[in-house]
């Protein structure tokens, strides 16, 4: 590579095991870089003696080559004349200057540019070109100051601009990330990111972020480790840190450090919420699903709102059962959940899967029957319009995850139409939209004024944005009685930016179920639309009161308090 010139004697090389060095300055190379250097040596004189051969300097052209400059606001004298008697011809010429003649020809410059402006009216217009020569070079350079004055307060004030676009970004990032608008608070994070890097702290208290929602598991644990080791630390910051750092082991599978991680967050807060969640889930990942169910109990029992407690005690005790005959432990679970579907519309559909399931298990087709309507009678997709919380690793509550049981479930079950509606619904959650189509059409086969199956038909409708369809079928009569009509609709009609419309149906949902969050949205929106602001508000606060981690709702109240 070297004597190809692929490579330079000024390049660096190292051994496995050494250190970097100059090719020039490595023993394995002193003989090779040698010879190079002769041969470079060898072709630099030969450069130079053609070089040399090609051109010689003489006196002459050292003569021609110096050049007189004159100044163009100068005028160029008149030249005297003088008569002088012609000089002798000679044959032979004298080249080499003498110093009487070098004398000479300096005093008869100096005379000639004396007898030149020799007089008064010549020094007049002397002096009054050389003024206005001066005036105009500090004109010049008074413009070239102000230039240059303008173009450092240009730099600045833009300076200035920048930085407060990022201070305003990563204020944004914060705030965003406080109210859990976690898109939001990314996306400002990154356009500041892109002006230039934040500050150690805004990192930390950014890392959660980028680990949960970006994915960015490996970068967002570097930050949280270098926040361990600063002074100053307070205990709420340690378990925050070794949380987020635990989920960005979880998420790269490495179950065992993530573990030990979340054993230093219980040792310093043991009745730490996140920690037991993220603990449990850990064991139901490896496979422990007794172990894992029975902790997912524990943390129920003692937080009975925690609906990510409730699905991961859910999906371990559908693993269990299969290994297991005595599935007494189901009929508790499933009350639990016909509970927790009262009260939250977080994880619904999820959960009302798990019941249709676990009551497969047990042999109650009664209770399969009405959990499968039930299922249909609620909106497919909910899921999206909740956040998640960032300290726990929450995505095994996704569709990925659970299409495995609607699937199994749909071999076990008899395939009436109801059946194969809810099939269809699962495959519209993992964007399968061709099978679930096909899965509809069979079921509208059997069933073409089917309540139930209507209502998937138009969930499937609005959500591949065919509005019109869907609201033909929403407004026939069979579909009357159903919950889920009327939540379509308003859908809809939000979407048609349709406001009489969006009253008329959400009213109706409102006077049937005063904390229904999407009531309490729809109304809002209204309130806004009609720049009631004090009654949007108020439908604001009902409906964050009702379901805190309801995105649409947290994003009107964002634009409530912006405005």
């Amino acid at each position: 590579m070297l004597a190809s010139k692929q490579i330079s004697i000024i390049d660096e090389v190292r051994q496995p095991t050494g250190r970097w060095s100059y090719i020039r300055e490595s023993e394995l190379f002193m003989e090779i870089v040698r010879n190079i250097r002769e041969e470079q040596d060898n072709s630099s004189e030969n450069t130079m003696t053609q070089s040399v051969a090609q051109h010689t300097v003489t006196k002459t052209d050292a003569q021609t080559a110096s050049i007189t400059i004159s100044d163009e606001l100068t005028p160029t004298p008149f030249p005297v004349m003088e008569v002088k008697p012609p000089a002798m011809e000679s044959h032979i010429k004298d080249v080499t200057p003498s110093v009487e003649r070098a004398n000479s020809r300096s005093l008869a410059t100096d005379n000639a540019a004396a007898k030149s402006y020799g007089s008064a009216a010549d020094n007049r217009v002397k002096g009054k070109i050389q003024k206005q020569s001066n005036v105009l070079r500090w004109s010049l350079i008074g413009i070239a100051g102000l230039a240059a004055v303008a173009i450092v307060v240009s730099l600045s004030l833009k300076g200035s601009k920048k930085s407060a676009g990022y201070e305003e970004l990563l204020k944004q990032a914060l705030r965003y990330k406080s109210m859990g608008l976690y898109d939001k608070s990314l996306a400002a994070y990154k356009k500041a990111s892109a002006i230039k890097e934040p500050d150690s702290d805004t990192q930390t208290q950014m890392a959660p972020v980028l680990i949960s929602e970006d994915r960015q598991s490996l970068q967002g644990r570097r930050i949280l480790e270098r926040a361990l080791i600063q002074d100053g630390r307070t205990r709420e910051d340690l378990v925050e840190a070794y949380l987020g750092i635990s989920v960005s082991y979880m998420m790269d599978g490495d179950l065992k450090e993530a573990e030990d991680t979340l054993q230093k967050a219980i040792g310093h807060e043991p009745s730490n919420i996140s920690a037991l969640l993220n603990l449990a889930i850990v064991q139901m990942k490896k496979g422990n699903y007794l172990e894992a169910m029975r902790d997912f109990e524990v943390i129920y029992r003692k937080n009975a709102n925690s609906v990510l407690a409730l699905f991961g005690r859910a999906m371990s005790a559908m693993e269990y059962a299969k290994s297991t005959q005595d599935r007494s432990f189901l009929k508790p679970l499933i009350h639990d959940i016909k509970t927790s579907l009262q009260k939250t519309g977080y994880l619904r559909q999820e959960l009302t899967l798990f019941l249709v399931y676990a009551q497969n298990l047990i042999g109650d087709t009664d209770g399969v029957n009405q959990a499968v309507i039930q299922f249909l009678d609620s909106e497919a997709g909910l899921a999206e319009r909740y956040t998640h919380p960032l300290m726990v690793d929450w995505r095994f509550t996704q569709w990925d995850y659970l299409e495995k049981y609607c699937s199994e479930l749909f071999e076990k079950s008899i395939q009436t139409a109801e059946m194969k509606a809810l099939r269809s619904v699962c495959l519209m959650e993992v964007n399968r939209d061709s099978d679930a189509q096909k899965m509809l059409q069979e079921a509208l086969t059997e069933g073409p004024k089917d309540p139930y199956v209507l209502a998937a038909q138009a969930s499937y409708l609005n959500k591949v944005n065919r509005l019109p369809e869907a609201m033909t079928i929403l407004k026939m009569p069979e579909l009357t009685s159903l919950k889920v009509r009327n939540h379509l609709l308003g859908d809809i009609c939000i979407a048609s930016q349709d406001l009489a419309c969006t009253e008329k149906i959400f009213t109706q949902v409102y006077q049937d179920n005063r904390n229904d969050v999407a009531a309490l949205y729809g109304l809002a929106w209204v309130k806004m639309k009609k720049k009631d602001r004090a009654g949007a508000y108020d439908y604001v606060r009902a409906g964050l009161e009702a379901e805190s981690n309801y995105i649409p709702m947290l994003e009107l109240r964002d634009q409530l308090e912006s405005e």
